[in-house]
């Protein structure tokens, strides 16, 4: 509340919406309207960088709008590790990382939408950067053992096939990311945002979605509607996070959840890796 009040005296906290080992967010009320505090706890410059990234990012909305609600940048302090927003109204599309039960389509669908208008945006020059560099994320991956070498060969060709096409994405659109208020959609936490392969944050929804059917037929058709290239780059995503998860999920303290979950993952990766796009050799001419 220090580092809060230092920046912003008026601010007036009501609740701790939420704490983990990196930040907390702090609501409350600034010059009597909603507001929420962000407050960076970790010092690993992992995420201080993001931190500042984040501010970054606000500080880039408030100049260049983008087609999706953000809150607005009340003030920051990167180097105190400070954010203040607006608190924008709306409820999360789900509270988990990975929903147990089915999205309704009347969510789901204007969340889909509005991360494939996201990625249709061009943001002020300069004002994000890249996000992966795919070719050493496999490398990496690759001397990790997460990947096995028939796997690096394929996204090696799936890239090339992608092409060099870059777009803004949000970078992390976990479904607590993502605010609906009478189907108009808010986007929070940005820390992520950046310029990656084509349709990243479809992939992620796709991966986190995997108890919504619908949700995954209907991001996968809209995919497919790019032609070759578009399915190609969501592939490489879809293989880079799920790899990921994988990797994250092994790491945890057994649990019937973790089980649950790494087996629902494993059959995903089993099912992407069997597909024909990441087989190059099983192409028909």
């Amino acid at each position: 509340m220090a580092r809060i009040r230092h920046l912003r005296p008026g601010f007036v906290p009501a609740e701790l919406m939420h704490a983990s080992g990196k930040s907390i967010l702090i609501a409350g009320t600034c010059a009597a309207e909603p507001a929420v505090a962000k407050v960076l706890t970790s010092r690993e410059a992992f995420w201080r960088e993001k931190f500042a990234r984040e501010v970054a990012a606000y500080l880039a909305f408030a100049h260049s709008a983008p087609p999706v609600r953000v809150p607005r940048l009340i003030a920051a302090d990167a180097e105190q590790g400070v954010l203040l927003l607006e608190r924008l109204p709306g409820q999360r599309l789900s509270p988990d990382r990975y929903p147990p039960l089915p999205l309704a389509g009347q969510d789901v669908t204007p969340a889909v939408d509005a991360l494939g208008a996201l990625a249709q945006w061009t943001p002020a020059p300069g004002a994000f950067a890249q996000g992966w560099n795919y070719e050493h994320r496999l490398d990496r991956y690759l001397g990790y053992g997460l990947i096995q070498e028939s796997d690096h060969h394929a996204l090696t060709h799936l890239l090339q096939e992608a092409g060099s096409a870059r777009c803004f994405a949000h970078g992390d659109p976990l479904p607590g990311n993502i605010l609906l208020d009478h189907r108009r959609v808010g986007l929070l936490d940005w820390e992520f945002a950046g310029y990656y392969l084509r349709h990243l944050d479809w992939a992620l929804l796709w991966v986190l979605l995997h108890a919504t059917p619908a949700a995954r037929t209907l991001i996968e058709e809209r995919v497919a509607a790019g032609g070759p290239a578009h399915q190609a780059a969501f592939s490489v995503n879809r293989a880079m996070l799920l790899t990921r998860e994988l990797r994250s999920h092994q790491e945890l303290p057994a649990a019937p959840w973790q089980q649950a979950r790494l087996a629902a993952l494993t059959r995903d990766w089993d099912a992407l890796r069997a597909d024909w796009r990441l087989d190059p050799s099983a192409r028909t001419p």
